[in-house]
């Protein structure tokens, strides 16, 4: 075994086969991957990355792994999936997916091909075999490791919790795990962890809130997205590329895209645009405009380059909760879980931005066509 101590969690043992994972090519590149790609930029301390967070997220699905009473060789396949389940993220994560996944297919896909194939593949072949691994997700026991009340969502509330130093995020994690049972093999809350679940999605709603959805980290990413977008299109970067770059490498490979590198030279500088205007997500989703065609007509009108960030977030949670020997969602156990899911979704609005000094005509044009 070998021990590694995590600021969390405190000592977390890995196995051989573990270490040799952690210590392979594509597991060492998450280190230059921040977890909350463009938050840096409004938080100073969030420049943890996926790499430490797989390793919270293999101590956590192990104990709830314990906790539920999985036998040795269960246990171990989702402690080993659980270490790999962001080996696929690309640069800034879910930030640039949201342009990369057109051409190279989602974190989970590009995980699960490098799991069957290449280095990672071989490491495990030694022990398990290759697909028992990357298939994991799709059988009821993935729940363990990717739910609303998985490993994955407990480490990532509280490691950027800690690092963003935003205390919303701060959850139950023991009480949690110690409440997690199986159903026809998928994870499900007993009773006595209503109010543990209940804290842990009132958090994620604070911490969405207040830093995953934060105004200048949104502006941030959505400018990002569209250096990529202009790069990809003139040629400067291949989405190949992307596969082995970390966030400084695809950043400073942006910078250079001609008709996308002043986005990321002023990302590089800290130089945002500003809010123009904002409309509901509900009432955006009503017009019969695309983005990319309000975008353009904005831009050309207003003589200027004009964005609109849409947020991708769903309000609801798929948690399951055993009562009366029945498992039934969640929000309609909790009131509270209920009234979050619609708060939630009644917030989510669509941000039009624009440089400094062209949000006044930005803001009347945006009124003017979206109301």
């Amino acid at each position: 075994m070998v021990r590694i101590r995590d600021p969390l969690h405190g000592t977390v043992e890995l196995t051989g086969i573990e270490e040799r994972l952690l210590d392979s090519m594509p597991m060492q590149r998450l280190r230059g991957i921040r977890q909350l790609a463009m938050a840096y930029l409004v938080y100073p301390g969030a420049n943890h990355t996926r790499f430490e967070h797989s390793i919270g997220t293999l101590f956590l699905a192990d104990r709830i792994c314990r906790e539920v009473g999985l036998d040795n060789g269960d246990r171990m396949k989702i402690r080993a999936s659980a270490l790999l389940h962001d080996v696929g993220h690309v640069a800034f994560s879910h930030e640039s997916e949201a342009v990369l996944c057109k051409k190279l297919g989602s974190h989970e896909q590009i995980g699960e091909r490098m799991i069957l194939k290449g280095e990672l593949g071989d490491i495990l072949s030694g022990e398990f075999s290759r697909a028992e691994i990357s298939d994991i997700y799709k059988k009821p026991l993935g729940g363990l490791i990717a739910s609303d009340i998985g490993a994955d969502r407990m480490d990532y509330l509280l490691r950027d919790s800690h690092y963003t130093g935003v205390a919303y995020g701060v959850i139950d994690a023991d009480r949690l795990c110690s409440s997690i049972s199986l159903v026809k093999g998928a994870p499900v809350l007993t009773e006595r962890g209503l109010e543990a679940a209940e804290s842990l999605l009132v958090a994620r709603f604070m911490m969405f809130s207040t830093v995953y959805l934060h105004k200048t980290v949104r502006i941030a990413s959505r400018m990002l997205q569209q250096a990529i977008s202009c790069a990809l299109s003139d040629g400067t970067m291949e989405a190949c590329h992307a596969l082995g770059m970390s966030d400084a490498r695809m950043l400073d490979a942006l910078s250079k895209s001609k008709t996308g590198g002043r986005f990321a030279s002023n990302i590089l500088k800290r130089r945002l645009f500003k809010r123009a205007h904002a409309v509901s997500l509900e009432k955006f989703l009503n017009g019969k405009a695309s983005q990319e065609r309000l975008e353009a007509e904005l831009s050309s009108a207003c003589g200027c380059d004009v964005l609109l960030d849409v947020p991708r977030v769903s309000a609801k949670t798929a948690v399951k909760l055993v009562c009366d020997g029945k498992a039934i969602p969640i929000s309609e156990a909790s009131g509270l879980v209920a009234s979050l899911q619609t708060t939630q979704a009644e917030r989510l609005d669509v941000l039009v931005i624009c440089d400094e000094k062209s949000v006044a005509k930005v803001k009347r044009g945006a009124e003017r066509l979206l109301g």
